[in-house]
């Protein structure tokens, strides 16, 4: 059975990139409290009535934010074993520092905004769950270590960047060269 057919006009994806767009910047630069409707609409030049049409709360917004910011790819398959955990590392720091920005994360710890902090829970959760998925499958072909707790793997990769950022306040240049090491070491097959 085919959906109804929706009134007015039809939708330009230019737009909703607009409205995306301007809520990914105002996440960034003034964490999940800056996204609002108004500051969505005034930032990307599209009316507020247009962006109701696209979101009915502030909630599937900032889920629609989210979703695209944490949709990061998994590291290639042929990456040797070190490659793969400095792809990783790399995208988790990217997802942090240029994704989502210091005060996203703040609000994310700090649980201040509970929609934000169910949308990215949710979005994390799923992407973390196939960077596990992709750990597994190299245990399985012997690629890592046997035993090697995928989730703990996953957990530990995430856990660096955060740990670096409380650690010292910010990341300095190399500062991933030796939990790459440090973790590529653990996981070498026998």
């Amino acid at each position: 059975m085919s959906e109804p057919a929706r009134r007015g006009r039809p939708r330009h994806p230019e737009t909703d990139e607009r409205i995306l767009t301007a809520a990914a910047d105002l996440l960034r630069e003034n964490g999940p409290t800056g996204v609002t409707f108004e500051a969505v609409a005034s930032r990307s030049g599209v009316a507020r009535t247009t962006i109701y049409r696209r979101f009915d709360t502030r909630r599937e917004l900032v889920a629609a934010v989210t979703g695209r910011l944490v949709d990061r790819p998994l590291p290639p398959a042929e990456l040797p074993l070190e490659g793969k955990v400095r792809w990783t590392l790399d995208q988790i720091t990217k997802l942090f520092e240029e994704g989502l920005g210091r005060g996203a994360l703040a609000a994310l710890i700090a649980d201040t905004d509970p929609d934000f902090t169910a949308s990215l829970s949710a979005s994390l959760a799923r992407r973390l769950e196939d960077l596990r998925a992709q750990v597994q499958g190299d245990v399985d072909d012997g690629l890592v270590a046997a035993g090697v707790d995928p989730a703990a793997v996953v957990s530990l990769l995430v856990g660096a960047h955060l740990g670096e950022v409380l650690r010292t306040g910010g990341l300095h240049r190399g500062w991933d060269a030796g939990v790459i090491q440090l973790i590529t070491r653990a996981l070498q097959p026998d």
